[in-house]
């Protein structure tokens, strides 16, 4: 009977979460940090592969936990503006289902940028809604930009 006491408290949070707000508790759970040090570790591979570069491209997933319906499930985003190779856990954003931002980075000194949620949260948004994806990845790979270099007038490659 203990074990359901976290499952619903957790369901409860995410009610909220969907209306916008979360508990800190839920926020700083082990599904959520795990989903945290994912993302970190991804960026970090994904720049050392050259699948993304530097600053670049984002990497967001949603929040796997069992007693939380799929659809109210966190996300979790990468932030825009900070290098790959030096993501953190902490630097992540988390986002309730319906896109409202949940927690945000704590700003760096100086001569760090402050955190900035990616422009393209709403389209990540519309892919989770429509698609139910699990994961949204969003790559400006070093050949691919190369490709672009090499005829700047040119809007399409194929």
């Amino acid at each position: 009977m203990a074990a359901a006491a976290p499952a619903a408290a957790a369901f409860n949070g995410l009610k909220a979460a969907a209306a916008g707000t979360a508990s800190h508790a839920y926020l700083e759970s082990k599904p959520v940090m795990d989903t945290r040090i994912l993302i970190s570790d991804l960026c970090r591979q994904f720049y050392t592969l050259g699948w993304v570069s530097g600053t670049g491209g984002s990497i967001t997933i949603k929040v796997h936990d069992d007693s939380v319906p799929k659809p109210d499930q966190l996300i979790v985003m990468s932030p825009s503006g900070v290098q790959k190779e030096r993501m953190l856990p902490e630097d992540m954003y988390v986002l309730s289902a319906n896109g409202s931002i949940l927690s945000s980075p704590s700003p760096k000194p100086y001569p760090n940028k402050p955190p900035k949620c990616t422009d393209c949260a709403p389209l990540f948004m519309k892919a989770y809604t429509m698609h139910n994806a699990g994961a949204v990845i969003h790559s400006h790979g070093i050949e691919s930009c190369l490709v672009t270099m090499m005829n700047p007038s040119s809007t399409e490659f194929r």
